[in-house]
């Protein structure tokens, strides 16, 4: 596997708060502007499929690859020759919340794929996590708490 892309923020908001955006997949296109929509064929949980479309982009299928442990969420795309993964994980650290997306191709296109691709998604995971980490910043927190799933655990 072949990392393309990184974005890393501190942020205010709870590890929590990212991971329920993250894992809520319809809800990506409010603060990821580099997505035009997710949809599920059915529930979320590991091994959910479903569609997706990048602005400007083809739609691709993806599946859910990961859901902890802790605070982690991924997704596969399948690409001409490759797949994309895409890593969030978020760190609650004493004053704030360490969050990290990464980009990650693996499969026999990841040389041409990487130069195609890899510029574009940096750029989109940084803006991305930007707008997220803003819009959970400016939002009251409801108090209530939630509990990492254990690896592969459903919400």
């Amino acid at each position: 596997m072949v990392e393309v892309a990184r974005a890393v923020i501190r942020s205010t908001a709870s590890a929590s708060r990212f991971f329920e955006r993250w894992c809520d997949l319809p809800s990506h296109p409010e603060w990821a502007p580099s997505m035009e929509y997710f949809a599920l064929d059915g529930p979320f949980g590991l091994g959910a499929t479903g569609r997706s479309r990048a602005v400007g982009g083809a739609e691709t299928r993806f599946t859910v690859t990961a859901i902890g442990p802790g605070w982690v969420y991924a997704d596969t795309t399948q690409l001409d020759g490759a797949r994309l993964t895409v890593r969030h994980e978020a760190v609650d650290e004493g004053t704030g919340t360490i969050v990290t997306l990464t980009g990650s191709l693996e499969g026999e296109n990841v040389t041409a794929l990487s130069s195609e691709i890899g510029p574009g998604l940096q750029r989109a995971l940084e803006r991305d996590l930007r707008s997220l980490a803003a819009m959970l910043e400016a939002e009251e927190p409801d108090g209530s708490t939630v509990r990492a799933p254990a690896d592969g655990e459903s919400i």
